[in-house]
């Protein structure tokens, strides 16, 4: 018996990165992060405050922590 889950917040589909978005983060972290990779630089952001870092690559890092470096 199959069965559906019915939540608002159960989404079926990968968010979709726009195609001039794509490789946007990992492009910055290895300009101002050289060594680092861009899980470990999207941890070390978000552990950040707020006010390090612009909101833009705080949202490229909590997506990137949410849909790429979680195993």
């Amino acid at each position: 018996m199959m069965t559906t889950n019915n939540s608002p917040f159960y989404k079926k589909a990968f968010p979709e990165i726009k195609k001039k978005n794509q490789g946007k983060f990992t492009r910055w972290v290895k300009k101002n992060m050289p060594g680092k990779s861009t899980c470990a630089a999207a941890s070390i952001i978000m552990k950040a405050k707020k006010s390090k870092y612009s909101s833009e690559v705080r949202s490229m890092a909590n997506y990137a922590n949410n849909f790429g470096c979680k195993k």
